[in-house]
C-alpha cells in the first residue's frame, strides 16, 4: 500500500497526545492509499461526560464538512444542464434578487464571494435556534437583506446566505418537490450506501457523537451556542450549511468518489469533467476576511482563501496556512467543518485522510490542528518498496 507503519504510529501519538492534554476529547482517524484503509483508529470518548469510548460506527456532526455534500448536488445540476456556474440565483429564487443582489450567481455563493449577508450568524430577525433548520424561514430572511458588497470582489465566509440559498435552489428545480434532507439521500447517500448519514438526525440515537468545546476560550457564549446544537438539531432539521450527520466510513465512500473523478463501486454520481473543474482553486489569491479577527488577535500571517466549487477549499502553492499541511501537493482538496472534522484527498500521492473528533476547537486553532496531523498523515507515503521492486 506504500504507507510506513512507524509514520502512521506517529499520527496515532500526536492524535492521542491532544486527547490526554484535554485539547481533544476523542476522535476516529482514517488514512488510505489508492482506495484501500491502511489506518482507522479510534482515542478517547465519544461523549467524555456519559463515559462512552470512540467506537468505528460512532456518528458525528459533521459541521461544515456537509457543504460538500450540497455542493454535489449543485455539481449534479450543472452535470445534468439544469443550472450552470453563470446562473443568476433571481432566475430559481425571484425574491432574492432585490437590494443589490441581483447580479449574484451560484459561483458566487459556492465560493462565499455573492456580497450576500457576510456573518456566520443568521440574518435579524433570525435568531439562534429553530429557525437554522427552517429551509422557508432562511431563504425569506436572507433574501430580504441588502447586498454586503458587490459580487465577485471579496471572499468572506457566510455560510448561511450562501449554502443555505444553493440549498433552496436544489429543492426549488427538483421535479418531486422533495425536501432537501431526502434529495440528499436519494441522490447521495443512497445510491453510494451512505445508511449512517443524513442532514439531521434523532437527539436519542444511540450513536450519535455529541458535540463538546474541547478547550477554554474567552468565548463563552460561542461555547453555550455550539453546545446547544446537541438539543436542537434533530431529524427535521434541515441546514443545507451543514448539520449533516455520518460516520467515518461513510464520509470515506464521499471522498471515494471524488477521488475517482466521480464514480465509486460503479454508481456514477459526478462527471469526470466536473470533478476536475469543481475541485480547483475558484478564489483566486483572495483571502477570507472572515478569518481576519483571528489573525489580528492571534498575530497569524495572511493566507489565502482557496475555496473550490466543491464546499471546501484546496491547499494551493506557497508557504502558508492550510488545514491540509504544508507538504501536501498543490491540487490537494477537502473540506473542513467548524472546530471538529476534515477530509482531505491528495491525489498526487493518491493519499485520503479524515478526522472526525468529538472536541471542537475555536477558530483557526483547528486549522493549525488539522494542519499538524495531514503533514503527520502525509508523512507516512511510502513508494521506496515498490520503486525497489
Amino acid at each position: 500500500m506504500g504507507l510506513d507503519k512507524e509514520a502512521l504510529a506517529r499520527l496515532g501519538r500526536s492524535v492521542q497526545r491532544d486527547v490526554d492534554t484535554g485539547v481533544n476529547h476523542g476522535a476516529t482517524v482514517l488514512v488510505a492509499r489508492a482506495g484501500e484503509v491502511g489506518y482507522l483508529e479510534t482515542f478517547g470518548h465519544a461523549d467524555q461526560k456519559a463515559g462512552r469510548q470512540t467506537a468505528v460506527d460512532d456518528i458525528y456532526l459533521l459541521m461544515s464538512t456537509g457543504k460538500a455534500y450540497t455542493a454535489g448536488l449543485v455539481l449534479q445540476l450543472i452535470d445534468r444542464g439544469e443550472l450552470s456556474f453563470a446562473t443568476k440565483v433571481a432566475e430559481i429564487i425571484p425574491e432574492f434578487g432585490v437590494r443589490g443582489k441581483q447580479r449574484v450567481t451560484v459561483a458566487h455563493l459556492l465560493t462565499h464571494t455573492g456580497g450576500t449577508w457576510a456573518s456566520f450568524v443568521p440574518p435579524p430577525p433570525g435568531q439562534w435556534g429553530r429557525s437554522w433548520g427552517d429551509m422557508d424561514e432562511m431563504t425569506r430572511l436572507i433574501s430580504a437583506q441588502q447586498i454586503a458588497h458587490r459580487p465577485g470582489e471579496r471572499v468572506i465566509y457566510n455560510p448561511f446566505a450562501s449554502y443555505n440559498i444553493l440549498g433552496e435552489i436544489v429543492r426549488r428545480l427538483d421535479a418531486d418537490r422533495r425536501p432537501f434532507r431526502q434529495i440528499a439521500h436519494d441522490r447521495i447517500f443512497g445510491p453510494l450506501g451512505m445508511v449512517d448519514s443524513s442532514f439531521g438526525l434523532g437527539l436519542d440515537h444511540p450513536r450519535r457523537v455529541p458535540l463538546r468545546m474541547a478547550e477554554t476560550t474567552p468565548g463563552a457564549a460561542e461555547v453555550s451556542v455550539m453546545e446547544s446544537l446537541n438539543d436542537l438539531v434533530d431529524e427535521t432539521f434541515e441546514l443545507p450549511a451543514g448539520m449533516v450527520f455520518g460516520t467515518i466510513r461513510d464520509v470515506f465512500t464521499w471522498t471515494e468518489v471524488l477521488r475517482r473523478r466521480g464514480r465509486h463501486e460503479g454508481t456514477r454520481l459526478l462527471s469526470q469533467a466536473i470533478v476536475d473543474y469543481a475541485y480547483q482553486n475558484h478564489t483566486g489569491d483572495k483571502v477570507n476576511e472572515f478569518w481576519d479577527f483571528n489573525k489580528e488577535s492571534r498575530d497569524l500571517a495572511e493566507f489565502p482563501a482557496n475555496f473550490s466549487y466543491g464546499g471546501g477549499y484546496v491547499r494551493g502553492t506557497g508557504d502558508h496556512l492550510s488545514p491540509f499541511g504544508l507538504t501536501s501537493s498543490p491540487a490537494t482538496f477537502g473540506a473542513v467543518g467548524s472546530g471538529s472534522t476534515m477530509w482531505m484527498v491528495d491525489p498526487v500521492r493518491d493519499l485520503t485522510f479524515v478526522f472526525l473528533s468529538s472536541g471542537l476547537l475555536e477558530g483557526l486553532h483547528h486549522f493549525e490542528r488539522m494542519s499538524r496531523l495531514a503533514d503527520l498523515a502525509l508523512a507516512s507515503v511510502d513508494d521506496s518498496g515498490k520503486a525497489a521492486g
